[in-house]
């Protein structure tokens, strides 16, 4: 042990900094009581990551981290990290320090501070960062200045930030931030709707790979405000796309990834009438209809199934994967909006479970009109179901299984409570016949796989 210590000890100052620059600063000063040659090293680590939590005095925090900044001023700083619930924080003094930080030349900046006081604006210096590469703000106050620089910025995290130009138009700030970031690859935002927001937000960026906006209308004033907000994409280069809220799209790159979980200003939708405004939907549909790859989550599905019962549906070309929750009660949607994915490879089904209501599983699907790609293209299905049902996921495997020509892949993902259930279901997947000799089916039950061939022996 002592032998070991002694290599580790001889090392150069800049190669033990490396090593502890994969450590928390909490966990790096530690190593300061291991002999006299370790007592301040842990002060040239260029990585400042704490959590005010585990200061009992914010005092104790203050001097903590001000002796760590003040120490060897002059060297650069890979990343600032602050995290913490406490109500004692003077953000004043942390504003100070991200401007010191900034001149530190820092490349990660990480705020994450859940504060129930007044929140402060992020330094003017901050705006105008040429080392920046990432930066995650939380609860602080974005002002729109007429010259924003940060030339080297990959990521930008904004949650609950209060964007101030003052005008009282919040888009301006950010689309404005957004544009000021020329290599921008990865954007998210998240929001607290409040019901003086202004709900419209445009991003347009030719850099962009990554984009995730959530409107947070959990709080009961403002359930439902989630479809008053409007975001307009203009990204050509995006690659993943998550949005709770209504959106537009002028231009989006076919390869996009998908992820859908949209109200459209529904509060009930087990009471869905035709008073609805189906043009949101409508919308929606035709612009993502150039995508690749599509996850739709289960209360923009039973929207869309409602939607389907009036209107077509786009032709979705370019799909090869899709992903969605159903409903048991909208299955028998599900034949219609395959035949709107001509060119689909790979389906994932996932049944959901309603709280508080028993649905009937007597679905019918018809076999009469088979969906196309069922007949040339659709090669790996699963059906997820996380709970034990009566029938309906029986019938779905027999509907794809019976169905699919080319079909090579079929799982069936069932979570049973117990041997009885199991026993059931063997019975039953094990006399399902398959049109694809190609296809390998295997039945999954309590994450234990059971390959079709296997059950029929």
């Amino acid at each position: 042990m002592s032998n070991h210590g002694d290599r580790i000890s001889s090392l150069p100052d800049d190669l033990l900094c490396q090593i502890l620059s994969n450590l928390p600063t909490k966990n790096a000063v530690t190593t300061s009581i291991l002999s006299t040659r370790w007592r301040n090293l842990w002060l040239s680590n260029p990585l400042f990551d704490i959590d005010i939590d585990n200061f009992d005095d914010f005092n104790d925090f203050v001097s903590f981290a001000s002796g760590f900044l003040d120490f060897h001023k002059d060297s650069c700083l890979h990343k600032f990290k602050i995290f913490g619930k406490r109500k004692d924080v003077s953000m004043c003094t942390i504003m100070w320090w991200l401007h010191n930080a900034v001149k530190r030349k820092i490349r990660h900046l990480d705020v994450e501070c859940y504060l129930e006081q007044t929140i402060d604006m992020v330094p003017l210096s901050l705006y105008l960062s040429e080392t920046l590469v990432s930066w995650r703000l939380n609860c602080l106050v974005l002002v729109c200045f007429e010259f924003v620089s940060l030339p080297n910025l990959k990521v930008m995290h904004l949650e609950e930030i209060i964007y101030s130009d003052g005008d009282d138009d919040d888009d301006d700030t950010l689309e404005n931030f957004i544009s000021s970031c020329p290599v921008l690859e990865d954007l998210t935002v998240v929001r607290i709707v409040d019901e003086t927001d202004v709900k419209v937000l445009r991003v347009r960026s030719q850099s962009l790979n990554s984009l995730k906006i959530v409107v947070d209308c959990t709080k009961e004033w403002c359930i439902g405000a989630d479809g008053d907000w409007k975001v307009f994409i203009d990204a050509p280069r995006l690659a993943y796309l998550r949005l709770t809220v209504s959106f537009e799209i002028s231009n989006l790159g076919s390869s996009a990834e998908v992820d859908i979980d949209v109200s459209f200003n529904v509060n009930k939708i087990w009471d869905l009438d035709d008073s609805f405004e189906r043009s949101n939907v409508g919308k929606l549909l035709t612009g993502l209809s150039s995508v690749r790859d599509m996850t739709i989550r289960e209360t923009t599905l039973k929207i869309m199934c409602h939607y389907l019962k009036h209107e077509p549906m786009p032709q979705f070309h370019n799909m090869t994967r899709l992903q969605v929750d159903f409903y048991i009660s909208d299955l028998e949607m599900l034949p219609g909006i395959l035949e709107s994915c001509p060119n689909l490879k790979l389906l994932v089904v996932d049944l959901q479970k309603v709280r508080g209501r028993v649905e009937n599983e007597e679905i019918s699907l018809s076999s009469s009109s088979v969906p196309k790609c069922l007949q040339s293209s659709l090669e790996d299905v699963a059906i997820i179901r996380p709970n034990y049902g009566n029938g309906a996921e029986m019938k779905l495997s027999k509907y794809f299984l019976e169905n699919s020509v080319v079909l090579k892949r079929f799982t069936l993902d069932m979570d049973c409570d117990n041997e009885e259930q199991e026993n059931i279901i063997f019975e039953q997947f094990e006399t399902v016949q398959r049109r694809s000799s190609a296809c390998e089916a295997s039945l999954v039950v309590r994450d234990m796989m059971y390959p079709l061939s296997e059950l029929m022996l």
